[in-house]
């Protein structure tokens, strides 16, 4: 969940006051979501929790699928810009593992729960699925164009395009409900390794084919 700051002191109150209750918004969102599914609540019922109006959610969020999305364009440019900044001899496929390494320690001990409840908000809607497509889409056609303009080559070359698809299924797997049935069929105490293990897994696989795609020359 995408937490805002609201101590930042070059903040007015008036700034303040509505990072707060964009982050109330979101909050509350995605607890009813995660107790009762997306499709079952309504932006209205979740105006009424936060006490504002409904309108006031669209103030905020222009779609109610963006409640799930809203950090969709920030973690899209991290990708981006791990994997540009990449160090010399590094691949972007072990820039990729490195930035899911990275983000699974930033949730720590909490990161098969943050997947599940991240699972149960999604849940089967058909939107929310949908939208999550476009995701996707929009990081493949990202990498894909920053790997062809840093290799010199069109945007629809082959090579950038399927590295760019490759890197994407490593994000996009560890997102979903595959990697997370795999997790829960282990023992609590077993399902963070065998996370790590599943990432280790699809990693060396990737690598056999794009592995030295891409590496930067020292």
């Amino acid at each position: 969940m995408t937490r805002v700051e609201v101590d930042e002191p070059r903040l007015g109150l008036r700034e303040r006051k509505k990072l707060m209750t964009r982050q109330a918004i979101l909050d509350t969102a995605h607890a009813m979501f995660g107790e009762r599914g997306y499709d079952n609540v309504t932006v209205a019922e979740i105006a009424d929790a936060v006490n504002i109006a409904a309108k006031t959610v669209f103030v905020y969020f222009p779609s109610k699928e963006d409640l799930v999305f809203c950090g969709e364009e920030e973690m899209r440019e991290r990708v981006l810009a791990r994997i540009r900044d990449r160090v010399p001899g590094e691949a972007p496929l072990a820039a990729m593992g490195s930035l899911v390494r990275e983000l699974m320690a930033e949730s720590g001990d909490q990161i098969v729960l943050d997947l599940q409840r991240w699972r149960r908000m999604m849940g089967d809607s058909a939107v929310l699925q949908s939208r999550m497509r476009l995701l996707w889409e929009r990081l493949e056609d990202a990498l894909a164009t920053q790997l062809s303009d840093e290799a010199g080559e069109g945007r629809h070359a082959p090579q950038p395009r399927v590295a760019a698809a490759q890197l994407t299924l490593v994000f996009r797997l560890m997102a979903s409900e595959e990697v997370l049935g795999y997790v829960r069929a282990h023992p609590e105490q077993a399902q963070l390794a065998a996370l790590q293990d599943w990432l280790d897994s699809m990693l060396a696989m990737i690598g056999g084919g794009i592995g030295g795609y891409g590496r930067r020359r020292a």
